[in-house]
């Protein structure tokens, strides 16, 4: 069985921080929503990464906080 995924980005219409994908399966309207604004796919961490992920967005310069910046400026 494939492990969950989980948004660690800002909150967006269709999409709320820390939804969960069971499965690491992602619903096609939010793979609609990546094609159009591709950072939001490198916001989407394994469930048990989370920990790290909200440190790792606090860091300047790491991939996690480039993302969300970028989501914050679209």
């Amino acid at each position: 069985m494939a492990k969950a995924k989980i948004y660690v980005g800002p909150r967006l219409p269709g999409l709320n921080r820390f939804s969960v994908f069971e499965g690491g399966s992602i619903p096609p309207h939010i793979k609609t929503m990546i094609e159009k604004r591709p950072a939001i796919a490198g916001l989407i961490v394994y469930v048990d990464e989370l920990a790290q992920a909200r440190l790792d967005i606090q860091k300047t310069g790491h991939p996690l906080n480039v993302f969300y910046k970028k989501i914050l400026k679209e």
